[in-house]
């Protein structure tokens, strides 16, 4: 399968994947997969169930070692070097899926554990005042400082969804990766933490990675979209090309069939 592109971006490359193999068990999940995630932009990766987009980020983040092929940070140099590692993994965030908050911890100590390697981990000491100054800014920046001493479990679903985003902010992160991270939140909950998702990125020039289901989302989202499909791109390109032809080249018909977002025409 050949992939389908939109037409070339001038950009700076943050990452370079080059022939990325990736095996689970005995299958092959990734199969010499190549990409170049652009600086400063939001890369959303599509694809159906079971194609390698959660494998994808695990490698983008380090977590997963590819069996053949490289991972490249632009300034820093190859995943391989564990020097280059570990500076990769300090410079990266992540918004999780379910948010991963702590329940008996306040909105604020949930941020504050997004810099827990600033302190060690086991200290009886408070906070240290300048680190609680930036993750009530970070809670400031997503709308939720009046929630600054609330108990996590006692936030609503949206409002769980920004603490975990301003917990990935307060780090400063030259990259943010996140998995499904709105798929917690009802549709138009998803559309307008969406908007103001990309509008603190945008802002802070940070390079993003998302995967998402949604492709009306990733649509509104993206700078540019990449289509996984039986371990490979098959689509790379800006959202406004990634049109019903491109979409069918991702998705199995069935899914296009029951999918509504994902069969939503571009026109």
């Amino acid at each position: 399968m050949g992939v389908v592109q939109g037409p070339a971006q001038q950009t700076r490359p943050s990452l370079l994947l080059r022939d990325i193999q990736v095996h689970r068990g005995r299958q092959t999940v990734l199969k010499g997969l190549s990409l170049t995630i652009a600086t400063g932009a939001i890369t959303v990766i599509v694809g159906p169930s079971g194609v390698g987009k959660s494998t994808l980020m695990g490698v983008l983040n380090g977590l997963i070692r590819p069996v053949a092929g490289e991972v490249s940070v632009a300034g820093l140099g190859p995943l391989s070097d564990p020097g280059v590692l570990r500076e990769h993994r300090r410079r990266t965030a992540t918004v999780f899926q379910e948010h991963a908050l702590i329940d008996r911890l306040t909105a604020l100590d949930n941020v504050l554990l997004g810099m827990a390697d600033r302190r060690h981990p086991l200290s009886p000491l408070p906070w240290p005042a300048d680190l609680q100054r930036r993750a009530a800014q970070a809670l400031l920046e997503v709308g939720l400082l009046h929630r600054v001493n609330a108990r996590a479990d006692t936030l609503s679903g949206g409002e769980r969804q920004r603490v975990g985003i301003a917990r990935a902010l307060v780090r400063n992160p030259s990259l943010l990766l996140g998995d499904e991270p709105f798929s917690a939140v009802d549709p138009a909950l998803t559309r307008r933490l969406g908007d103001e998702f990309k509008s603190l990125v945008s802002g802070a020039g940070i390079t993003v990675v998302l995967v998402l289901h949604q492709i009306d989302i990733a649509r509104r989202l993206a700078d540019r979209i990449v289509g996984l499909a039986d371990g490979r791109v098959a689509f790379d390109g800006p959202p406004e090309t990634f049109d019903t032809a491109a979409q069918s080249r991702v998705f199995p018909r069935h899914e296009l069939q029951h999918d509504s977002p994902a069969s939503q025409s571009t026109s």
